[in-house]
């Protein structure tokens, strides 16, 4: 199965995700605001390329694809796609790219953290036990 997150910038240069048209919040899912970060990354990287060189950022579309399977609800694949309007520079396209993959929310997936659960009573467990 298919999910698209559409990567819009909105009004006062605000980020903003999409999922089928509607704007993601933790309302809907913890789960989607996490995968949205990766394309949300992306864009502040975008941002401040098209900044730095002097190009309207506000018409590039940004639309992260992802392979997911609903059994185990998992990605299998991100593509981050890059719509760049007429006007953007070619020169630059191999460029953008780079910036993109630059992003450190990809990094932390593809070079995945550990995760531990710790409590405040861990340690008193741990003396009731050696007592």
């Amino acid at each position: 199965m298919s999910l698209n997150i559409d990567i819009r910038f909105g009004i006062d240069d605000r980020i903003v995700p999409y999922m089928n048209g509607k704007e993601i919040t933790m309302e809907d899912s913890p789960f989607v605001v996490f995968l949205a970060t990766a394309g949300m990354c992306s864009a502040v990287f975008v941002k401040a390329f098209a900044q730095q060189r002097g190009l309207d950022h506000n018409d590039i579309i940004i639309t992260q694809k992802m392979d997911y399977n609903q059994f185990t609800n998992h990605i299998s694949a991100i593509d981050i796609h890059l719509e760049l309007p007429e006007s953007f520079p070619v020169k630059y396209t191999n460029a953008i790219k780079k910036v993109v993959n630059q992003c450190p929310v990809k990094q932390h997936l593809i070079d995945v953290p550990t995760f531990e659960v710790i409590t405040n009573l861990d340690n008193a467990e741990e003396q009731k036990i050696a007592v």
